[in-house]
């Protein structure tokens, strides 16, 4: 191998590594809905937002959370809070919330507790929801 060939072989590799150090910073965690209950119940002091669409919130949502239907929304909430309050956050099935903690730990020190599979593995696990109609 030449030695311009090394050197971008090492390039990339360097980059690559570097990279994965930086992912590896920015973390969040997926837990199960008994456990995203148990962190609810546990500490009031925690922020609960659902990142689903105005309509989905409407519909369904867990009590006491917050709609933050865009990231503008979701970063205007996080400027308000004290970086040492949790944030749990879901959504309808757990991808939009997953890339809005993605968004939260590149900007934000906060720790992030995201539910896998959302809202609805929350309503199969036979927790409670509540709806604008409820009110």
């Amino acid at each position: 191998m030449t030695i311009i060939k090394k050197t971008i072989v090492l390039g990339i590799l360097f980059l690559f590594a570097s990279g994965m150090c930086w992912a590896q910073k920015i973390e969040f965690k997926k837990v199960s809905a008994q456990t995203f209950q148990s962190l609810i119940l546990e500490d009031e002091d925690n922020l609960l937002i659902d990142v689903s669409s105005k309509s989905e919130f409407d519909k369904a949502r867990i009590k006491g959370a917050i709609c933050a239907e865009t990231s503008q929304k979701l970063f205007s909430i996080l400027d308000t809070i004290p970086e040492n309050l949790p944030v749990l956050i879901y959504c309808t099935s757990g991808k939009r919330s997953q890339r809005a903690c993605w968004l939260i730990k590149e900007k934000y020190p906060h720790q992030v507790y995201t539910l896998k599979g959302g809202l609805n593995v929350w309503e199969k696990k036979g927790f409670k929801v509540e709806s604008s109609a409820d009110n």
